[in-house]
């Protein structure tokens, strides 16, 4: 009997773990009890016609010559709040790599951030060669632009892991970190010294600061929907209820607070995608040629300089993708060709050049 109940407790954990896993990008994949095969590179790839035609932008120049990072999968990508040609592409095990060119080339983090999982990246908004990057258990900074990184935090719970950062972009710019188990910290001296913000004793997935509104924060969980504070974290507003009435909304994918307008967020989940244009009180569904939960969204960008302009990739069983675009904020869409048969991860819109969209790929890992 204690047996059967012991197997039952850990099968139900891992349960847990693998959903976790396979939606916050990290996981297994596993369809109908086999895993199934998807083609082509992954890496960068930029289009600067707004997804007509794309080129790979995946070269690594190196003494011995150019490498292709064409097997390296994309996490995430963080972009310099100074510097838009500035980018900077987590990896899923190859650890951080970054460009000053638009990613017509890379280079690659020295140290222990060659390698690895890199959870998140945090550019300070003030001073462009400070950064933050997270590799799940340590936070590591550089104050010379990633040519050095010294060791800032270390995470020893081996259940615990960091899953992301950000910088306050208004006054002393403190730094903030959330971990999987829910809890919310923060650092008035770039990582010297932590406290606890909130405990939400549930995962917490991003981190986000509203760019126009000093004090706006938002905390998204994996399953428990959004968190809001106006007061830099000493006060909190749970916005769940809100979500709730849209199923499947509180299960989260991406979470973009629109730079150039204060109070407006856009929530990716399992439902699709919701706009709220009043911090969170009150949303409204943007019409996608996709029915709401038939397909899962990983990639979601809109161009900062005119709301109307929305994109969206769609994946079904984590094999086959498609490309999504609106000019008219979601009454009608076109469809285009994805680059490559992996799975689309990251969008990103050159906040200057608005034409010019980036995509990312990832390797579905194999269960």
């Amino acid at each position: 009997m204690y047996i059967n109940f012991m197997y039952k407790k850990y099968l139900s954990f891992f349960t847990v773990i693998f959903a976790v896993l396979l939606f916050m990008g990290q996981g297994c994949l596993s369809v109908d009890g086999k895993n199934q095969k998807t083609e082509g590179p992954v890496g960068m790839f930029v289009s600067t016609k707004q997804g007509d035609g794309w080129t790979e932008i995946n070269s690594l120049p190196t003494v011995e010559g150019v490498e292709s990072l064409k097997t390296i999968n994309v996490y995430r990508l963080a972009e310099d709040p100074q510097d838009p040609d500035t980018l900077y592409w987590a990896s899923r095990a190859q650890g951080l790599f970054y460009s000053y060119d638009n990613g017509k080339t890379w280079q690659h983090a020295v140290g222990a951030l060659s390698s690895g999982f890199i959870r998140s990246i945090a550019v300070h908004p003030q001073e462009k060669c400070v950064i933050f990057v997270a590799n799940g258990r340590q936070i590591f900074k550089t104050n010379d632009c990633a040519r050095s990184f010294e060791l800032m935090y270390e995470e020893v719970r081996v259940e615990d892991s960091i899953t992301s950062l950000a910088v306050d972009p208004f006054g002393s710019h403190d730094l903030y970190m959330s971990l999987s188990n829910g809890d919310v910290l923060i650092s008035k001296n770039e990582g010297k010294t932590w406290s606890i913000v909130k405990r939400f004793d549930t995962y917490v997935s991003d981190i986000a600061f509203d760019m126009h509104r000093e004090g706006a924060l938002y905390i998204a969980t994996y399953e428990k929907g959004l968190h809001r504070s106006f007061d830099r974290g000493k006060t909190w507003t749970d916005l769940s209820s809100k979500l709730e009435e849209f199923s499947g909304a509180l299960t989260f994918r991406r979470m973009l607070v629109y730079p150039s307008q204060e109070n407006y967020i856009y929530w990716v989940s399992e439902y699709g995608i919701l706009v709220s244009r009043n911090a969170g009180e009150e949303w409204e569904a943007v019409n996608l040629l996709t029915p709401p939960g038939t397909v899962d969204i990983y990639g979601f960008a809109v161009n900062p300089k005119d709301n109307k302009e929305l994109y969206y990739t769609g994946t079904i069983d984590m094999v086959r993708s498609n490309f999504y675009r609106s000019q008219d904020g979601g009454a009608t869409w076109e469809t285009r060709k994805l680059p490559s048969g992996q799975i689309p991860t990251q969008l990103r819109i050159h906040p200057e050049n608005t034409d010019w969209i980036y995509m990312g790929f990832t390797i579905p890992p194999k269960s």
